[in-house]
């Protein structure tokens, strides 16, 4: 009785493990989305101290590490579309059509990437929620720009928009959730994610 009691825990022991182990390494060996290259195209510079974010990810727990890399590694992609975009409505030299239609396809992809990456848990899902609205305010935003500087609006004129600064307001409000949610980030982790989504700022 003791012999079949011993073999049926060292079974359940290593059923457990089998279930378990995969899933830690499933976390902790996601497929990264992050560029090793963050420079913009030629001519444009990030309006603050954007560094890349750093690959451990120190200060996020295993299971959110995924999460983390590839909506950041999206986000990167709207801050660069973004900057280009409002690059070329503050120079005022024309194709702004244009501009805006590369950056409306570049943000479009990168918004459906992070609506499609699973939630791992609630706390993340007001992060998740403010930065998409703030990229919808900006495509508004932008949208409105463009039309307005090819009938000839200034640009001081476009940039009081209301879209950008509700698109503002939401930023703010993703980093708090994201310091809420993370409260023990390293240094280099959490200069890179509140830099993100300050870049992503249009003010």
């Amino acid at each position: 009785m003791k012999n079949r009691s011993k073999i049926f825990s060292t079974a359940f022991l290593a059923l457990v493990s089998a279930l378990v182990i995969p899933q830690a390494v499933l976390c902790q060996n996601f497929q990264n989305w992050y560029p090793q290259n963050i420079a913009l195209p030629s001519g444009h510079s990030y309006p603050c101290a954007l560094t890349a974010l750093p690959a451990n990810l120190d200060g996020v727990p295993p299971a959110d590490r995924a999460f983390i890399n590839h909506v950041y590694a999206m986000l990167l992609q709207c801050v660069q579309a973004k900057t280009v975009m409002i690059d070329t409505l503050r120079d005022g030299k024309g194709g702004f059509d244009q501009a805006y239609a590369s950056y409306y396809a570049k943000t479009a992809q990168a918004r459906q990437k992070i609506m499609t990456e699973p939630v791992p848990n609630v706390g993340l899902q007001s992060f998740r929620d403010g930065v998409v609205s703030a990229v919808d305010q900006q495509i508004l935003f932008f949208g409105k720009a463009t039309k307005a500087r090819g009938a000839g609006k200034s640009f001081q004129e476009i940039i009081s928009y209301p879209e950008g600064r509700t698109a503002s307001g939401l930023l703010i409000q993703a980093w708090g959730a994201m310091q809420g949610r993370y409260p023990n980030l390293s240094p280099a982790v959490k200069d890179s994610a509140y830099h993100h989504l300050c870049a992503l700022d249009l003010f």
